[in-house]
Parts: structure tokens; C-alpha cells; sequence
């Protein structure tokens, strides 16, 4: 094809950093970096990023994969927010001593109490309405609806008779 210009990811394949470039997509965004930052990072505008999501599917994939990883992160700090975890603290002291200087680490063991909004959250959104506080008002909302849609149903019911 004379006059053909290769685009970025046919540069990428040619070049053998295909490969490289994708798990750098995959990455970024599974750190949650916004994609306008990504392109200039991969030094092309946010329009021909777009443009190479759409042509190739294994760039699409990239971000795909990226944002799953992100999604996983995400509900793995709320699981452990919302049951507690331990971490390590450190304190690095330095003292001046007649020989020199003495540095001095101690690290602490410490529990992060299970936060209660987390656990809410997440009984909600895996287990349904019966653990939110608003339980009554949503029952009593369906309520109505079915009602409502009964009395329609009734009335096309009736009109069908005559």
C-alpha cells in the first residue's frame, strides 16, 4: 500500500513493544490514571487514543483489563475496611550518644477497627434491601408500583371484555 501510514499500535507491532505498551495502558489505568493523561503519556491526543480503542481490539482489551484490575483493588480495600486489618507502624528515633549517633527503629503491630459504612455498603450491594436503613420506604414504593401496574393491568382487562 504505497502512501499508507502505519498508526501507533502498527508502529508498536513493527517496532516488537507492542506488548510493552499495552501492559503500560493496562497499568496506568488500573491505577486509576484518567485516559486524557494516559495518551499524553503515550504522546498522541485523546481523539486518536480513542481511534486505536475502536480499530484494535487488543488495545481495547488494555483498558478492559486495566479497569478490572482497578475494580478488584477497589472492592478488596473496601472487604478489608469493612472487616478490619492489621498493619505495621514505624517510628525511626535518632539520639546523639557519646560514641555517634544511635538510630533507633521500632515498629508496632496495629488493628484497624472494622468501619461500620463499609460493611452497610457492602451487605446493601451484595445482599440486597434488607439490610438498608431505608428498607421500609423501598418496600412501601414497590408496593405502589405493583399496585399501580395492577389497576392498569385491570383496566386493559375490562376493556377487553366489553
Amino acid at each position: 500500500m504505497k502512501g499508507y501510514t502505519l498508526d501507533y499500535y502498527e508502529k508498536w507491532e513493527r517496532d516488537g513493544i507492542l506488548d510493552k505498551r499495552l501492559n503500560e495502558i493496562k497499568e496506568l489505568i488500573s491505577k486509576g490514571v484518567p485516559q486524557v493523561e494516559i495518551a499524553k503519556i503515550l504522546g498522541m491526543s485523546e481523539k486518536t487514543m480513542y481511534k486505536l480503542k475502536n480499530r484494535h481490539p487488543k488495545m481495547n482489551q488494555a483498558f478492559v483489563f486495566g479497569n478490572d484490575d482497578l475494580k478488584y483493588t477497589l472492592i478488596d480495600t473496601l472487604i478489608k475496611k469493612a472487616v478490619g486489618y492489621e498493619y505495621e507502624e514505624t517510628q525511626t528515633t535518632i539520639e546523639e550518644t557519646k560514641t555517634g549517633t544511635k538510630k533507633k527503629i521500632v515498629k508496632y503491630k496495629k488493628k484497624a477497627q472494622p468501619d461500620m459504612n463499609a460493611v452497610r455498603y457492602l451487605l446493601i450491594i451484595k445482599f440486597g434491601r434488607d439490610y438498608n436503613d431505608k428498607k421500609e420506604e423501598i418496600d412501601a414504593m414497590y408496593e405502589r408500583l405493583r399496585n399501580r401496574e395492577e389497576k392498569w393491568t385491570n383496566a386493559s382487562s375490562d376493556e377487553e371484555d366489553n
